[in-house]
């Protein structure tokens, strides 16, 4: 059979047939990602009365068999008191459980249970350590909580600028915010320590729209070698913001940046040497840093020089940290058999994911393949996309496009 009880039963969720899903999700045994599925329409109240206790029964079910996104789930039941007494103790191991397990916002919030003492002693350096681990597993949330920690109990401005820049560069408001009551506070501090005039003069050129300001405090610590403050005046140089624009002093702003270890830098200065030879150690310099807008980009770069491997390679990474560009790419790469033998499964997922990250790029791509593709192929993209009802249309599409024969 194609689909599995636990396909069925997600299908059936997404269309919002409930009772049809408990049925197939039911017949899933000890699926643990059935279990959990079960546990949230109880607990949501989807197709039948809202039961916590049910909830809580089903997701220490799926817990056990190793799911974190459960184990997770019984923490918030543990510390709101819903379904089950209110217990900061047992919320804190479910949520470390689910840490343990690779879940970034359990390990947020075992972060918050350290810093606020519910269920252990107040512990700010504990509660730093799970809060750094979950932002760098990309839970931007805790860039938050680290601002918070740094701005208002330890009175390190300068950190705590530097961890809300990067949570606002993540879209969290709450970021934006907090660096503009930040900055009156920055001020005395940036007279005599270059790293506070460095964030500062960010602050004030990207953030409060004060580029000339900006400016003059960033120029400050360019002069002392700062490397954050050369990349950041060099994005303003280059594209003349609150000074004349100068592409060649730029350049030379981001490399001595990149020199000195800083990979934004080096993705600017990738950047800017187009499609020479010497974009691409600047722009592998970055991606092998984790600097995901480098990923496409090397990934151009490589294929014009004919390296279509790596270059495929490098797609790949960016397609997995949610870009578009490297989401498509590695779809036609797949389809067309670049870098590599042709996969219409993988290319089929890239087309699918595409929509996760709001694009309907891929669509007619999709329409296109999907006829040279088994029912379990497309099926195995959905799955591996994460868009499984869109496969099953697609599946459902081809099926009634099928000549009968007599």
């Amino acid at each position: 059979m194609t689909l599995q009880a636990y396909d069925r039963g997600l299908l059936a969720v997404q269309r919002g047939e409930f009772d049809e899903a408990r049925e197939q999700l039911t017949t899933a045994g000890d699926d643990h990602r059935a279990l959990l599925l079960l546990g949230l329409l109880a607990s949501n109240g989807h197709g039948e009365p809202a039961d916590p206790v049910k909830a809580h029964r089903l997701y220490e079910r799926a817990a056990e068999l190793g799911n974190a996104e459960a184990a997770h789930n019984l923490g918030v039941l543990y510390a709101t008191g819903r379904g089950v007494a209110p217990n900061h103790l047992t919320a804190l191991r479910w949520y470390q459980r689910s840490a343990d397990s690779g879940n970034a916002g359990a390990r947020r919030m075992v972060g918050l249970m350290y810093a606020t003492g519910q269920g252990v002693p107040v512990d700010e350096e504990e509660a730093e350590r799970h809060w750094r681990a979950a932002a760098k597993a990309g839970e931007a949330l805790a860039l938050l909580d680290l601002g918070t920690l740094f701005a208002y109990h330890r009175e390190d401005l300068p950190e705590a600028a530097s961890c809300y820049l990067l949570a606002a560069k993540a879209g969290i408001a709450q970021a934006e915010r907090e660096l503009t009551l930040l900055a009156p506070r920055l001020r005395e501090p940036a007279r005599h320590d270059p790293k506070a005039r460095t964030m500062l003069g960010v602050i004030l050129a990207y953030h409060l729209n004060d580029p000339v300001g900006g400016v003059e405090l960033l120029t400050a610590s360019t002069e002392d070698g700062d490397p954050v403050a050369q990349r950041s005046l060099g994005f303003l140089v280059q594209h003349g913001i609150g000074t004349p624009a100068d592409e060649i002093r730029a350049a030379a702003l981001y490399q001595a940046a990149a020199e000195a270890g800083d990979a934004f830098a080096a993705f600017n200065l990738g950047v800017l040497a187009g499609r020479t030879a010497d974009a691409v150690p600047w722009l592998r310099q970055a991606a092998e840093a984790g600097v995901v807008e480098a990923y496409p980009v090397l990934g151009d770069r490589l294929s014009e020089l004919d390296l279509d491997e790596e270059a495929l390679r490098w797609y790949l990474r960016g397609a997995e940290a949610g870009d578009r560009g490297s989401m498509f790419a590695a779809a036609c790469w797949y389809r067309d058999g670049f870098g590599g033998p042709v996969d219409l499964v993988q290319a089929l997922r890239w087309y699918l994911a595409l929509l996760t990250v709001g694009s309907g790029d891929g669509i007619h791509e999709a329409h296109l393949i999907v006829p040279n593709m088994t029912k379990d192929e497309i099926y195995r993209a959905g799955r591996l996309s994460g868009r499984l009802l869109e496969a099953d249309l697609l599946v459902r599409r081809r099926t009634t496009a099928e000549p009968t024969s007599d």
